[in-house]
C-alpha cells in the first residue's frame, strides 16, 4: 500500500475513533435526557394522582376541576396505584401495579424513588395528606421518547458514515498535497544515471525536512559521483600500470618467437619475463591489500600507545635500514600516559606509518626523514617531513587515490598504492590524513586521531 494511502486510511481511523467516540457521547446524553424527561413526566403524574385522590375536599372546585382534566390527559400505557400506611392499596382498584413492599419503603425512605416495573419506567412518590401518608407509583412506556432515539440514532449513524466518507476523501487530497514534494523528488531522482551524476534534485526553499531530504540526496549524489570518477581513476590506473608489464611481456616472447635462438637469449627473455611477472604479482598483491585493509581492522583490535609504536618502529627501521635516517620526535606530552593511547589494530597502523615513511625516503633519496607526535587537546597529531621532490597541488589533490601516480613520481619505482593503502588504514581508526607539499620543497603528511577523551 502506498504511503498516500496508508495515510489517509490512518487519517480516517484515527477520525473515526474520535467520531464514534463524540456520537456515543452524544446518544448517550440524549439518552439520559430522554429518560430523565420522561420521568419527570411520570413524577407529575403521580403528583397530579395524589391530588385528584386526595386533596378534593381541601381545593376550590375549579382548581380541583382543572387537576382533573390534567388527570384525565394520561400518558399512553400508564397505569398507577395508590398505598396507604398498612401498603395497602386505596381509591385505586388493583389492577395490573402490584409494588413490592421493599420499595415501598425505599419510597417512604427517599420521599422520591426511581425504578423500572416490569421493563416500564416507574416513580413512586411519598405523599403526606390530612387523611394520612400515602405512596403514589406511576409507570408507563416511553414508546415516544425510545422511537426519539432511534430516529437519533439512525441519524447520528448515517452522519457517522459521511462524515468518514469526507474525512477520508479529506485525508486523501491532503496526503497528496503533503507527498507532492516527495513525489517530485522521486521523479527526479528516477532520471540520474550514471551518464549525468552531476544533476542534482532541486529544492522548494521552503526550509523543512522535504528540503532537508533533498539535501541529504545531494549530498549522496555528490558522494557517487566522486566515488564514480574514483572508480573510473582507478580502473584507468590499474588498467595501464597492469598493460605496461603484459605489454612487455608480450613483446619479449613476440620477439624470442621470430626465430631460433640461443640459449643465452632464452634465458635473458626468461628472467625479463619473471621481473615482469613479478612486477604484476606486487600490482595484484598490492590491490588484494588495499581491499582487505578495511575488512582487517575489525578484528585484533587493542590499545596503542603512539609513542611507544613510533619508538619501536624507529629502532625496527634503524636495524633493517641503516643508511636511512629516521629521526623520532616527542612534542608535548602530557603526564597521563593513556592520554597517547587509541584502539586499533597495531600491526596495520605500523604498515600505513610505513608506506609513508619508504616514500618519503624514496621521493628524497635517501636523505632523512623526520618523524613527530604532538598530543594536542582535541587530537594525536603525527607528522611525517621529507626534503624530496614534492607534490605539485594538482596532484596533491588526487595522491591518496589507487594507483595514482605523480607526474614527477613516475621515473622512481613504485606503483601508487602504498597512500591509498595508509588512508584507508588510518581513516578505519577513526583518524584523518593530510599532505602539505610543494614541488622541490618536501612534504609534509599529517595523521591525527581523535584524543581519548574526544572520540
Amino acid at each position: 500500500m502506498k504511503i498516500r494511502h496508508r495515510l489517509a486510511l490512518q487519517f480516517t481511523v484515527l477520525s473515526g475513533c474520535i467520531l464514534l467516540v463524540i456520537f456515543i457521547l452524544v446518544y448517550l446524553l440524549l439518552q439520559s435526557y430522554v429518560n430523565n424527561t420522561f420521568f419527570s413526566q411520570l413524577e407529575d403524574r403521580a403528583l397530579i394522582t395524589a391530588q385528584v385522590f386526595l386533596e378534593k375536599d381541601e381545593l376550590a372546585r375549579k382548581k380541583w376541576k382543572d387537576v382533573e382534566k390534567k388527570y384525565i390527559q394520561a400518558i399512553p400505557g400508564e397505569d398507577g396505584m395508590i398505598y396507604d400506611e398498612a401498603n395497602q392499596p386505596v381509591f385505586i382498584e388493583p389492577g395490573a401495579v402490584n409494588i413490592a413492599p421493599a420499595i415501598i419503603q425505599a419510597v417512604r425512605y427517599h420521599k422520591k424513588y426511581r425504578f423500572h416495573y416490569k421493563g416500564n419506567p416507574a416513580v413512586g412518590l411519598y405523599y403526606t395528606d390530612n387523611q394520612g401518608n400515602f405512596v403514589i407509583f406511576v409507570t408507563a412506556g416511553n414508546e415516544a421518547g425510545q422511537a426519539q432515539l432511534m430516529h437519533n440514532l439512525w441519524i447520528l449513524g448515517g452522519t457517522f458514515a459521511l462524515g468518514m466518507l469526507m474525512v477520508f476523501l479529506l485525508g486523501q487530497w491532503f496526503s497528496f498535497r503533503a507527498l507532492r514534494p516527495i513525489n517530485y523528488i522521486n521523479s527526479q531522482v528516477k532520471n540520474i544515471r550514471a551518464s549525468n551524476l552531476h544533476a542534482r534534485v532541486k529544492k522548494s526553499r521552503n526550509d523543512d525536512e522535504i528540503d532537508e531530504l533533498a539535501s541529504n540526496f545531494n549530498d549522496l549524489l555528490e558522494h557517487l559521483e566522486k566515488a564514480f570518477h574514483m572508480q573510473q581513476s582507478f580502473v584507468s590506473n590499474a588498467s595501464h600500470e597492469l598493460r605496461t608489464p603484459l605489454t612487455a611481456i608480450i613483446t619479449e616472447l613476440e620477439v624470442i618467437l621470430q626465430k631460433q635462438r640461443n640459449q643465452e637469449d632464452y634465458i635473458k627473455t626468461l628472467r625479463s619475463v619473471l621481473d615482469e611477472s613479478a612486477k604484476l604479482k606486487t600490482i595484484t598483491n598490492g590491490l588484494l591489500e588495499l581491499t582487505q585493509a578495511d575488512t582487517d581492522t575489525q578484528a585484533g583490535k587493542e590499545h596503542i600507545r603512539l609513542d611507544e609504536l613510533l619508538w619501536d618502529l624507529r629502532e625496527e627501521w634503524a636495524n633493517k635500514h641503516p643508511e636511512q635516517l629516521l629521526n623520532v620526535q616527542m612534542l608535548q606530552l602530557p603526564e597521563d600516559a593513556t592520554r597517547l593511547e587509541i584502539t586499533g589494530h597495531r600491526e596495520l597502523l605500523i604498515l600505513a606509518i610505513k608506506n609513508i615513511i619508504k616514500n618519503a625516503f624514496k621521493f628524497s633519496n635517501n636523505q632523512a626523514v623526520d618523524v613527530a607526535l604532538d598530543c594536542q587537546q582535541e587530537q594525536l597529531l603525527i607528522t611525517i617531513t621529507d626534503h624530496g621532490i614534492g607534490i605539485s597541488p594538482e596532484d596533491a589533490a588526487r595522491i591518496f587515490l589507487p594507483l595514482f601516480r605523480a607526474n614527477n613520481a613516475r621515473i622512481y619505482p613504485g606503483f601508487g598504492i602504498g597512500l591509498s593503502m595508509a588512508q584507508k588504514i588510518v581513516q578505519a581508526h577513526k583518524g584523518q590524513i593530510a599532505v602539505s607539499s610543494e614541488p622541490g620543497q618536501g612534504s609534509t603528511f599529517s595523521i591525527s586521531f581523535p584524543a581519548p577523551q574526544h572520540i
